[in-house]
């Protein structure tokens, strides 16, 4: 049964959980039962939209009233609330949580500031098991997984796009490490059309999309192979392998 008041302030420092999310549409197969109990004991968290994370920790069974027993601080993309401010009531003694909008927090998006300060002051940093899309793809992929490179996002403009791509098939071919990255969804065909035109032919490329979901599609083949037939990849969650 979940704790339906706040919690007494503790002694000393509380700790700051990393709790994992959804990769896309509610799953709550893939949020293992410690994380949900951990987080059922949770009254501060910090993420990245609010309304999404309200979503997220109600779709996973949490209880408690947004209204009165829970504090969501929402991470500023320009910087004006302070890591000192969001963690203050880890100093108070209470443990704290960040939620990511997907998969584990910290990877491609802002949290990282966050975990760097709390270490900073000494804080227990506690990252909780759960789906990541990068570690999924690699290991599905059947590329170099004792070698590999996470890149993020690839460049908007599709001039340094292209430059990126061809640095990316480089490394792979000259230290054999498998070159790891993603694009928003609505940019998949115009990354995919710039690969197919400046990569070799040869050179593999893995796409891993919707991971987790029952639209899951998992596949690793040449990129000559691709320019024969490519499944529809547009406002799909996307990772890209080159090996």
């Amino acid at each position: 049964m979940q704790e339906t008041t706040p919690q007494p302030k503790k002694s000393g420092k509380g700790k700051l959980y990393l709790i994992p999310s959804f990769l896309g549409e509610d799953n709550n197969a893939i949020i293992p039962d410690q994380v949900r109990n951990t987080v059922y004991a949770l009254n501060h968290f910090i993420v990245e939209n609010a309304k999404t994370a309200r979503r997220y920790l109600r779709a996973i069974g949490f209880k408690k009233n947004f209204d009165t027993e829970v504090t969501i601080h929402e991470l500023d993309k320009h910087g004006t609330n302070s890591s000192k401010q969001m963690l203050s009531a880890i100093l108070a003694g209470h443990d704290m949580g960040i939620i990511s909008e997907a998969g584990n927090p910290c990877i491609a998006d802002p949290g990282f500031e966050i975990v760097s300060y709390a270490h900073s002051q000494n804080m227990q940093v506690v990252p909780l098991v759960g789906p990541s899309s990068i570690l999924l793809a690699l290991v599905a992929s059947g590329m170099n997984g004792q070698q590999f490179s996470f890149h993020g996002y690839l460049p908007i403009q599709s001039i340094d796009r292209i430059k990126k791509l061809r640095q990316l098939e480089d490394s792979a071919k000259r230290n054999q490490g498998t070159q790891i990255f993603m694009e928003t969804p609505f940019r998949n065909e115009s990354l995919m059309k710039d690969a197919f035109q400046h990569l070799s032919g040869d050179t593999k490329l893995c796409i891993a999309c919707d991971l987790t979901l029952p639209t899951e599609y998992i596949a690793t083949k040449k990129v000559s192979d691709w320019q024969k037939q490519m499944p529809e990849l547009h406002k799909r969650y996307c990772i890209f392998l080159i090996g």
